[in-house]
């Protein structure tokens, strides 16, 4: 345990829990073919799992109800922050400057697995502000805005016909069209299948940059 309390200063610090700086800075991404592309994705994902989402699936799974059922806001306030960083990833930034709600817009109308559900940008905002805001600056959700499970869509109007009024959020639903964003953004790094995909990958090291230098 003692290995990973690395200074700050140190090279060797960790930047996932199987990966140091020093193993990232060691791989040769210059050539599109170089294998050390598959490690520049594995260090990723061991950073996005091993930070975030294996927690949660703990949390999902954890033997007795008190926790697993009620983990929604730590679920989905976790789902927020990795929202708003695959959007840096995919931007190439080192943080989300700006109007932050348009940066939960750009990626739900971008994701495949998010954009029939955030359909128009009303709704994006909301989430934005009712949850991602709420959540964590006030520890809650805002308005009439919940979080449920086992709902039959991931999204759904608090009161129909009123959608100022907030949005109730399937947490097992939404949090798995994040893991399918996820692997779908390994899987274009890894093996990309045009410019858009290698434009990808450049944004990818601009950003790796920032969280390595």
């Amino acid at each position: 345990m003692g290995e990973h309390l690395d200074s700050p200063s140190n090279e060797n610090i960790y930047i996932s829990p199987h990966y140091r700086k020093e193993d990232w800075r060691k791989l040769d991404l210059t050539k599109a073919e170089n294998p050390d592309w598959k490690v520049a994705v594995e260090i990723f994902l061991d950073r996005i799992n091993g930070r975030f989402l294996v927690p949660i699936d703990r949390m999902i799974n954890y033997p007795e109800w008190e926790v697993s059922e009620f983990s929604g806001f730590v679920v989905i306030a976790i789902d927020c922050l990795l929202i708003e960083t695959l959007n840096q990833f995919h931007r190439g930034e080192n943080e989300t400057s700006g109007d932050h709600s348009k940066a939960f817009w750009e990626f739900f109308k971008r994701s495949k697995f998010f954009k029939e559900e955030f359909n128009i940008r009303r709704k994006a905002e909301i989430f934005y502000g009712h949850f991602r805001c709420g959540l964590l600056h006030q520890a809650q959700t805002k308005q009439l805005s919940r979080i449920r499970i086992d709902m039959p869509n991931m999204v759904q109007e608090s009161r129909e016909g009123d959608l100022p009024s907030g949005l109730i959020i399937d947490r097992n639903r939404f949090h798995q069209a994040l893991l399918s964003e996820i692997d779908d953004y390994a899987n274009r790094l890894k093996s990309p299948l045009g410019e858009s995909d290698f434009a990808l990958r450049r944004k990818f090291l601009d950003k790796m940059s920032f969280i390595v230098d």
